[in-house]
């Protein structure tokens, strides 16, 4: 029966060294800079509304526009303003995700800026042009959402009386914490979210099951009860009950077969409030469903917008 203990060693081993192996990717996925999340080293896009183009926008579309530096608790930090019609108070406010660019919003941007509202692009902490956080880590929204915060009061200071979030990824999740969190939520008039990371534990989990981790859901959270213990509790990074709860007109875009941010989020998030204009495409790339079909999510994006507009 040697074979036997053999085996219950090997199962016990793994059990202890895969949390482990957990906590060091989410070590390399978390620390700002590590990953090239913004694409940085990868060859540039020349059309703006593809994700990874790099450049301002008077550079992308010759719009007119600012660069300001709005205040945050840790510093200032970068955003560009794009200007809407004279006298417009609906404003939009784009936020990226993980370690990316004010760059990627512009496929939303570009519809809020065409329906006259100004539009401010931020940076937050970790990012280029903002602070450093003190651990230079990412938290999905438990340290960010205060810099979303501080670019409402910003807007607000500005002229804005209500705005509209605009988020992907990551920056829908920090837009989610903003929520449960803020002091100023209520000027929030809608949100406009792509293939929105509302749950980070739902997000491990299924990368384990894409990549057949063995005992994957076990391992997650065995991973992230370790990261507890020496960083950020990010099993508190859920927000999908806040945005369930917001009480504005929802938006979301999502493919259906995302390989980084399931779409099962964002089923559960339509199952709970069937009032969310949801646009899916089978798109198989994070996040990419605008690729699947830009003509109809603009159009789908546009007609939501005119109800945010429409509302009192």
């Amino acid at each position: 029966m040697d074979w036997l203990w053999w085996i219950v060693a090997a199962v016990a081993a793994y059990l202890v060294l895969a949390p482990v192996v957990t906590v060091a990717l989410l070590w390399g996925m978390l620390t700002a800079g590590v990953v090239d999340w913004a694409g940085a080293k990868r060859r540039k896009p020349a059309d703006p509304l593809t994700i990874g183009y790099h450049g301002d926008p008077g550079q992308a579309f010759g719009w007119r526009f600012d660069t300001i530096r709005y205040p945050t608790e840790l510093g200032e930090a970068e955003a560009w303003v794009v200007p809407g019609e004279p006298g417009q108070r609906l404003w939009g406010i784009w936020v990226h995700g993980i370690g990316g660019i004010r760059e990627n919003g512009y496929r939303m941007v570009k519809t809020l800026h065409e329906a006259g509202l100004p539009v401010l692009l931020i940076t937050y902490r970790n990012d280029a042009g903002a602070p450093r956080s003190a651990d230079g880590l990412y938290s999905f929204g438990l340290g960010e959402w205060r810099d979303l915060e501080a670019a409402v009061d910003y807007a607000v200071s500005q002229g804005a009386d209500r705005v509209v979030i605009a988020a992907e990824s990551m920056g829908a999740a920090i837009t989610g914490q903003y929520l449960r969190r803020g002091s100023n939520v209520e000027r929030v008039a809608g949100l406009a979210l792509d293939a929105p990371a509302l749950d980070f534990p739902a997000v491990i989990q299924a990368g384990g099951r894409r990549y057949r981790v063995p005992l994957s859901d076990y391992v997650a959270a065995a991973g992230l009860w370790v990261w507890r213990l020496v960083r950020t509790d990010l099993r508190r990074a859920l927000s999908l009950d806040a945005v369930v709860e917001f009480p504005g007109p929802v938006f979301v875009a999502h493919g259906t077969r995302d390989p980084l941010v399931p779409f099962s989020i964002t089923e559960r998030l339509a199952e709970k409030r069937p009032d969310t204009r949801l646009w899916k495409t089978d798109a198989d790339r994070h996040p990419m469903s605008f690729e699947a079909d830009r003509e109809g999510y603009a159009r789908a994006l546009r007609e939501w917008l005119g109800t945010v507009k429409g509302a009192p």
